[in-house]
């Protein structure tokens, strides 16, 4: 993140601050100014919650928060963990649920700057992908990249710090099929942003 990024968005922050020191009472208000200094210390570290990889990107959820340096996100005691690389993603995901966790890596979606493609492990093999079950206290763990980047049993880069620009943004989609228990499928959509580190 520039300078100019952070200047942007001290400036509201501090007018914020100037109108409430001066609506309230300074005895009243002496006492709760940490809040204020908090918010100085805070704010700057929930921008910089985002991951870095190994082609000098920056990675971060687009619709989930994110924390410093991983890109993990838990619901109904499923949790999913994904490292970035410029060929291939690694997913782990832990099942600390009750049930039995299946997940149809036939019918996962790999999807790159709006191109839709299907998920193939890595390192590649001729098998089809099928049905894999986690079961309750354990977890899994593949390494995958988009179908439609293997050429001749060689991956091409998902993405690479020198095909962005300063500014500009890429769009990386992973979409996978999961049922838990008895339930119905569901399907759980993780969209990240991919930005050229600072």
């Amino acid at each position: 993140m520039t300078l100019i990024t952070y200047i942007l968005i001290a400036i509201p922050v501090c007018i914020l601050g100037i109108a409430i020191w001066t609506y309230c009472d300074y005895q009243k208000f002496k006492r709760k100014n940490s809040l204020i200094i908090l918010l100085f210390i805070v704010f700057p570290m929930t921008v910089q919650a985002q991951c870095k990889d190994k082609e000098h990107c920056s990675i971060s959820f687009k619709w989930f928060k994110n924390q410093k340096g991983k890109l993990e996100y838990t619901k109904d005691k499923l949790t999913y963990i994904f490292t970035p690389g410029g060929e291939t993603w690694k997913i782990t995901i832990r099942n600390a649920s009750n049930e039995d966790v299946r997940i149809n890596w036939n019918n996962a979606e790999f999807i790159v700057n709006g191109k839709a493609s299907g998920v193939i492990f890595y390192p590649f093999s001729d098998t089809e992908l099928s049905t894999e079950t986690i079961k309750k206290d354990s977890e899994t763990t593949r390494t995958v990249t988009a179908s439609n980047l293997v050429i001749k049993g060689k991956a091409k880069k998902i993405y690479s710090s020198k095909d962005i620009k300063k500014g500009e943004k890429r769009g990386v989609t992973i979409t996978l099929p999961v049922t838990v228990g008895n339930k119905p499928r569901f399907y759980n959509s993780f969209d990240f942003i991919i930005t050229q580190a600072n």
